[in-house]
């Protein structure tokens, strides 16, 4: 959660999906944090549980957005009395500008309530800064996640029903299209990503994501071209960057959109036990960065 940010948003968005990883979770549930001054941020959490009860997972700020982070969490959950804590830390990737002093780490008690399938949590949190100050204070509202696709399709059934309503929304907002759009990290024109790993090289896998029809692009490093002019295949690319000391801009430059207007490419990124997957959804002369850090390895507290 990032300090000074205020959202927004309807029913269906406070319920959007977002999650990346290939990795198979045992609890993912989706909402908003809610602060004390009613404010709401989209949240997300997905995590396992070993047979102690200790979890580890991640949880994902203001979903496709312009502050969208993703960080570590670990904690602690009773299964017989369905109670839970967990604190947030070690950003993954984060869009937001501000400064990493600035970020609000997520400390949570709660509780679930309900059956499997419309599980949800509920409980209080308090932010705080690395510095240990406190940040914010509020509550978290969850629910799992095959509840909430439940609750979208639902609508949108009475949705298509309406005439007055356009069929390109309709086509926008139909589940499995309005659902995938917060399904993956996806960078916009002229955003930028900023990604921390903790290796000296990292390796970057590249493929058309969508059909094939010709997507070309061309990849810098500090400026510096380190893959031109290339034609993106359902074939991954691979290219292995040794990444400088301080900040490393891979800017992606969308030189030729193909047959469909859009560009989408799929960058994959391989660093010591870190994988991050991110999609470019940019029109021809668009460009977007990925901002990767080198950053030491935490201590562990």
């Amino acid at each position: 959660m990032k300090k000074g940010v205020l959202i927004f948003f309807s029913f269906l968005s406070f319920f959007k999906t977002f999650s990346q990883d290939i990795q198979t979770f045992d609890y993912e549930l989706l909402g908003a944090l809610v602060l004390e001054s009613k404010q709401l941020i989209s949240y997300k959490i997905q995590f396992n549980a070993n047979k102690d009860g200790f979890i580890e997972g991640y949880s994902y700020t203001d979903l496709s957005g312009e502050n969208e982070t993703k960080s570590y969490i670990r904690g602690y959950y009773n299964s017989k009395k369905n109670d839970i804590q967990f604190k947030e830390s070690d950003i993954l990737y984060t869009k937001s500008t501000f400064l990493s002093s600035e970020f609000c780490f997520v400390n949570f008690k709660g509780k679930f309530r309900g059956n499997s399938n419309k599980k949800l949590l509920e409980g209080e949190f308090i932010g705080i800064y690395d510095d240990r100050d406190t940040c914010a204070t509020g509550k978290i509202k969850l629910a799992s996640i095959k509840f909430v696709e439940k609750k979208v399709q639902k609508a949108y059934k009475k949705i298509k029903k309406i005439k007055r309503v356009d069929s390109i929304v309709k086509e926008k907002i139909k589940p499995e299209n309005y659902l995938k759009k917060f399904s993956e990290t996806q960078i916009k024109p002229d955003e930028k990503v900023t990604v921390f790993v903790y290796s000296s090289k990292i390796k970057m896998e590249i493929w058309d994501y969508g059909k094939e029809d010709g997507d070309e692009i061309t990849i810098l490093q500090n400026n510096i071209p380190i893959l031109p002019n290339y034609v993106v295949t359902k074939s991954k690319k691979k290219l292995y960057i040794d990444l400088v000391e301080g900040e490393n801009f891979i800017k992606i430059i969308t030189t030729n959109a193909g047959e469909i207007e859009t560009n989408t490419t799929k960058l994959k990124l391989y660093a010591f036990r870190r994988e991050y997957e991110i999609v470019s959804n940019l029109k021809e002369g668009e460009s977007a960065i990925i901002n990767i850090v080198k950053v030491n390895i935490p201590s562990k507290k």
